[in-house]
Formats: C-alpha cells, structure tokens, sequence
C-alpha cells in the first residue's frame, strides 16, 4: 500500500494510457482475423405472357413488380437455404443470416449479398444460394401445366472479393502501447497547462541513507549537555 501511495497521478496515467492502448490493439486484431467477405450477384426477374396476346406480357410484367419484395424475402427462406446448404455442407439456419437481398430501385432486379469467412468461401456461398433461388423461384412461378409465369436471368455473377492485409497481432499490440503512450502524454500535458497548482509533476527525490538518519537525529548544544548530567540541577 506504501508503495501505491507514492506512485504520482502522471505516472498513474501513462499506465492507463498504455494498458487502454494494448487492450485497444487486441481488440482490433480481433475484428480483423473475424472479418467477413461479401460475394454478390444480381438477377433479373422477368415475366413471360403469351406472345400470341400482347396485353399478357404488361399483366406479366406487373405481377412481378408487385411480387419483388416477397421475392426478396425468400432468398433467406428455407426454400432457398436448405438445397444451398446440402450442397454446402454447412448449416442452413447460418447460411441464412449470411444472406440480404435487395430490389434494385423500382425495377426487377434482385441483388444477392452473401458473406463468408474467406473470399473464396463467400464466393462458393454465393453461387450456391444464387442456383437455389433460381431454381425455386422457377418451382414456385411455374403453373401446373408446366408453364413458368417468371424467368429468372443472372445479370452479374458472384465474383471472390478482394483479400484484406491482416497485421500481425505484435504490430498492432506495439501500435497501441505506443499510441496509448502518446495520448496519456497530451493528457498529461493538457492537464499541466490548464491546471498548473492542482497537477504538479514532482520527480522522485533519491536520499543518501546517511542524510536521511542524520536529519532524524536532534542535536544537543555542549552547554545544555553539562547542565542535564549536573547533579545539583534536579
């Protein structure tokens, strides 16, 4: 506890400041070796009429419109999960919140975003679900008598992003004991200009064990030492 008590308020911030720096450092390492990779691909829902009746294909066209966000949102069903996952060899309740579909505007097209751990993972998960969708949407737009009432076209296919540089764990631990450094310094500074009574730097003063004991000791005048020993003096 001594030893605590004489441990200055600057010194107590430049540990701070370094502690906060490293665990700052691990915490960002953390999130980089977690990082997900995203693969998208975009298709185009078009509906089919009947060639012979040129009004079909404008109710066709609107029927689709209108069915873009349920369409949307069966790119995360188990529809669409499950085959992508048996193919996959992974889980179909975690392929699902790796997907997020999105309509293109007011227009047809369906953008798929699927991630991964890895680019070529998100890739492979990408054509995955991207086959998946297409093949129940044809399932679930084709008439009974064989008819499919909506077409689905891959515009863009899903392309493997670009691989992100990892610092190495010491690097960003040493960035951070060093930033941290510099921040608890500025502090420091700060405080000393703005404060200048209250925060006092007061450097540590090293005594020679001789000066310290002499310092302790009283000294006694020769002539009050020959009056205490005199016995007449009571």
């Amino acid at each position: 506890m001594r030893l605590l008590k004489n441990i200055a308020w600057w010194q107590w911030l430049l540990a701070a400041g370094v502690v906060i720096g490293l665990l700052g450092g691990a915490y960002f390492s953390n999130r980089l070796s977690n990082a997900v990779y995203t693969s998208s691909a975009e298709v185009l829902m078009t509906g089919q009429g009947d060639p012979e009746q040129p009004d079909t294909a404008y109710t066709s066209n609107q029927y689709v419109n209108q069915r873009m966000t349920t369409y949307a949102q069966i790119a995360s069903s188990a529809q669409v999960t499950a085959p992508a996952a048996q193919a996959l060899g992974t889980d179909s309740g975690t392929l699902a919140t790796q997907i997020t579909a999105t309509v293109a505007g007011d227009t047809t097209v369906l953008g798929l975003a699927v991630t991964g751990p890895s680019p070529d993972m998100a890739r492979r998960n990408a054509v995955a679900v991207t086959q998946s969708f297409i093949n129940a949407i044809t399932k679930l737009e084709t008439n009974p008598g064989g008819t499919a009432r909506v077409v689905v076209n891959v515009i863009t296919d899903p392309g493997t992003p670009p691989a992100r540089a990892i610092p190495a764990l010491w690097m960003l631990l040493l960035g951070g004991f060093f930033g941290g450094l510099i921040v608890a310094v500025i502090a420091i500074v700060v405080l000393r200009w703005l404060y200048p009574q209250r925060f006092q730097v007061k450097m540590p003063v090293r005594r020679k064990v001789g000066e310290s004991t002499s310092r302790m000791l009283p000294v006694v005048q020769p002539e009050k030492r020959e009056q205490q020993n005199s016995p007449w003096i009571s």
